[in-house]
């Protein structure tokens, strides 16, 4: 995978998603986007510390979230 979707650190694997951060403007296309694992959800309260990147095998997480 590329730098945009990136294997997993932990167990390999391609099965990644970016995390979404915050209240979603589109509701309709953040759960199409859920539903297709391109994102997962990260919830409303973000922090300095939140992970871009999810397994969606292994669930671990990592990188550092964008402020966009």
């Amino acid at each position: 995978m590329s730098e945009e979707h990136p294997s997993c650190p932990e167990c390999k694997s391609k099965n990644v998603a970016l995390i979404f951060w915050g209240y979603p403007g589109d509701m309709e296309w953040y759960l199409e986007a859920i539903a297709k694992k391109e994102i997962v959800g990260g919830g409303c309260t973000v922090s300095n510390h939140d992970s871009k990147w999810q397994c969606t095998d292994c669930y671990h997480g990592w990188g550092k979230r964008d402020d966009d």
